[in-house]
């Protein structure tokens, strides 16, 4: 070989490798794709209100479902009170190694990461609050299905708890799961006590067949039960994506 062929040969190999930086980047960039978790990377498939009566505990169940705290107002902190519409996402996973269900990177009962994602969801947490049913009624129009929280240290219904029902039957909201919440507060006489007030509540509405998930949002108690019954009982929704969208006053004129 000339030695004018092998300075180009050298040449060629030279520009083909990366410099050491550009490899250093490179594998920075590798290494954060695989950080992304589903999570971030799946849009949620269905909408899911948490409705109730007013300090029933739905910002703190979303909490823990979701990582998220959604009451970030100045007021809702300064009242301690839902105001405006919140939002977040979670990703319902069934764990490898237990097959409990959580919506967390690690499972509810055994702690394991080792998970397998089924589906991602948002969450729409409203306000409870008698003076901000129309806030309420707004989130209702974008849910797909409903978690009805229930104080269990509190007679049921509430007038909320009452009015958010009605509404739900409305809207035309038929997936449903009651849950049935501080159940750390009360004794277990009390708390089955207070699930014949559910039921009874229940029996003359569509919603007389709902499952009631006992938990205690604030010490995560029963939050596999409740994952695995927002799996089974409140269904991803048929959609068509060839559709148009249509905007609501568009809608109200045909």
């Amino acid at each position: 070989m000339s030695e004018e062929k092998k300075k180009s040969s050298k040449k060629k190999k030279k520009d083909d490798s990366l410099p050491d930086e550009d490899i250093e980047e490179s594998g920075k960039a590798e290494d954060t794709k695989k950080k992304i978790s589903v999570k971030d990377s799946v849009q949620p498939e269905i909408n899911i209100g948490l409705v109730g009566h007013v300090d029933h505990g739905k910002t703190t169940l979303l909490e823990r479902l979701s990582g998220k705290w959604t009451d970030t107002h100045s007021e809702e902190i300064k009242r301690g009170i839902t105001i405006r519409l919140g939002y977040a996402d979670a990703v319902i996973s069934r764990c490898k190694k237990c097959g409990a269900f959580t919506s967390k990177e690690k499972c509810f009962e055994c702690e394991s990461a080792e998970l397998e994602s089924i589906r991602k969801v948002s969450f729409v947490d409203a306000p409870g609050h008698e003076s901000l049913m129309a806030t309420m009624l707004a989130g209702a129009t974008i849910v797909d299905g409903a978690l009805l929280l229930i104080a269990s240290n509190e007679k049921c219904p509430q007038p909320q708890t009452r009015e958010h029902l009605m509404a739900l039957e409305i809207m035309g909201i038929k997936n449903v799961i009651v849950v049935q919440n501080k159940i750390d507060l009360i004794s277990e006489e009390e708390a089955l006590k207070n699930h014949e007030q559910i039921r009874e509540f229940l029996k003359d509405t569509s919603f007389k067949d709902a499952p009631i998930i006992p938990i205690s949002a604030q010490h995560s108690v029963g939050l596999s039960a409740l994952a695995e019954a927002i799996e089974k009982y409140i269904p991803t929704p048929k959609r068509n994506p060839d559709l148009n969208p249509i905007s609501l006053s568009q809608g109200a004129l045909t």
